[in-house]
């Protein structure tokens, strides 16, 4: 759960300060993962009656939002492998 706050819900790394702007930079997987859900949902808004489309749309936000938290581990993951250890060579 603690993964999940800092490096998607609100990652404040770059957002110097606070504000609105800062708010939007520090919580931009969020904004990215409605976005793409919305467009996801948008598609599919024909063919599917009220009731459904709400379950449908959260259906593509987990979908999506699950993408990006992918995405940023295996980023954290690289990330990690490429710094040096912190080991001395004798």
């Amino acid at each position: 759960m603690r993964w999940m706050l800092d490096h998607m819900l609100w990652e404040a790394s770059g957002a110097a300060g606070r504000g609105f702007w800062p708010g939007l930079w520090a919580t931009r997987k969020l904004l990215i993962a409605l976005a793409g859900s919305g467009v996801l949902t948008w598609r599919e808004w024909v063919e599917h009656r009220p009731p459904e489309i709400v379950i449908i749309a959260l259906i593509h936000f987990v979908f999506v939002f699950a993408v990006i938290a992918l995405l940023v581990y295996a980023g954290l993951w690289f990330r990690a492998r490429k710094m040096p250890s912190s080991q001395t060579s004798p």
